[in-house]
């Protein structure tokens, strides 16, 4: 592997909360009740695909568009009036890949206005070889658009390609990719996780994927395994 492919919110930048704030805060002014629950079934997927089922199937596609941008428009409020911290572990992560030569890329679901405020806000900005945005994609993850269009970005194959993830979309959409991939966070105690992974296992060549609570416990001999 020569390329990391980062996901943003809940892997590098402990973003949860203010995402969920902006959620609800927009969400309240459309009538609609919003929880954490529901926060976090959709944590990590595309705010299209989201609304899709708060608004119903036959939203018209403008009021999504209004929508998603209003949320965004919320969270980098919130954004900049609170900070954010990145996450344990992402740092150190940052400059051992850097040391080692790999190149390393942001590559989230969020518009590229979130993830340059967010990048800039953590200072971690010079790591980063690209800054990759899915929200225009046509499908978001687990479909592996936004990971095969990071690969391309740099020249490489999905095999050169470490992803680094805390969504169960997110793993997904790099298994699909044929990426081996890192699930960072509250998805490794998920029970869906296993089965998931499980799913991809029958074939003997499928890519790995490292299982760790925090980037604080992975080691460079989890990344090297077959």
């Amino acid at each position: 592997m020569q390329v990391v492919l980062w996901d943003l919110d809940g892997t590098l930048a402990d973003t949860e909360e203010l995402h969920f704030e902006a959620w609800q805060a927009t969400m309240n002014e459309q009538g609609i009740e919003y929880n954490y629950t529901k926060f976090i079934e959709s944590f990590g997927r595309a705010n299209a695909d989201v609304l899709k089922q708060l608004l119903g199937e036959d939203a018209p596609s403008a009021r999504i568009e209004t929508v998603s941008q209003q949320k965004e428009t919320i969270f980098r409020d919130i954004l900049r009036q609170k900070g954010v911290q990145p996450l344990p572990g992402v740092v150190d992560w940052l400059e051992r890949f850097r040391q080692a030569g790999w190149r390393q890329v942001v590559s989230s679901s969020g518009p590229m206005a979130n993830i340059a405020v967010t990048i800039d806000t953590l200072r971690i900005g010079d790591f980063f070889a690209s800054l990759m945005s899915g929200a225009r994609l046509p499908q978001g993850k687990p479909h592996p658009a936004i990971f095969l269009h990071s690969a391309a970005a740099v020249a490489v194959p999905p095999t050169d390609c470490l992803v680094i993830e805390d969504s169960l979309a997110g793993i997904e959409a790099a298994l699909r990719a044929g990426m081996t991939s890192v699930a960072v966070g509250k998805i490794s105690e998920m029970p869906a996780l296993p089965r998931l992974i499980g799913n991809f296992s029958v074939d003997k060549n499928h890519p790995a994927c490292v299982v760790v609570q925090s980037l604080t416990q992975l080691d460079w001999a989890q990344l090297m395994q077959p």
